[in-house]
């Protein structure tokens, strides 16, 4: 007498299918990881600026907000550019915005700036103004 033979697996499909569900639901975690724990970029006003320790570097950061938004830009210019950058406006009635960005795991240094102009009747820029804050702990 031979030995019995194994019955025929009737569903390998079941096994494969569940295979791709953990690939696709490992896939989608690694995804949701680097969400939470990548920084969003910093506003082009912001990138690439010195510690913010000294008023030399907020000087450079005001050679660039008055380069970015000379005197007789339109009002309406400045607020579009600061959103989409991802600053907030101010209250309605008042004439600035602030960003905010906390340490992350990624990158451990705490971001701000902050931005306030006058404008005219015509809603011209008179004078753009502003500070930002950058601290990196050293260990």
């Amino acid at each position: 007498m031979s030995a019995p033979s194994p019955p025929p697996d009737s569903k390998p499909g079941i096994y494969i299918l569940g295979f791709v569900i953990l690939l696709l639901f490992i896939f989608a975690f690694g995804l949701r990881m680097m969400w939470f724990f990548g920084a969003p970029p910093l506003p082009e006003l912001l990138d690439r600026l010195p510690d913010s320790q000294s008023d030399a570097d907020q000087q450079i950061f005001l050679s660039r907000l008055r380069t970015a938004f000379p005197a007789g830009t339109q009002e309406a210019d400045l607020t579009g550019a600061l959103q989409r950058q991802g600053f907030k406006l101010d209250a309605a009635g008042e004439r600035g915005a602030t960003y905010d960005r906390a340490a992350g795991l990624n990158d451990k240094c705490r971001r701000s700036g902050n931005i306030h102009w006058t404008a005219d009747a015509q809603g011209r820029l008179l004078d753009v103004t502003g500070g930002y804050y950058q601290h990196c702990p050293r260990h």
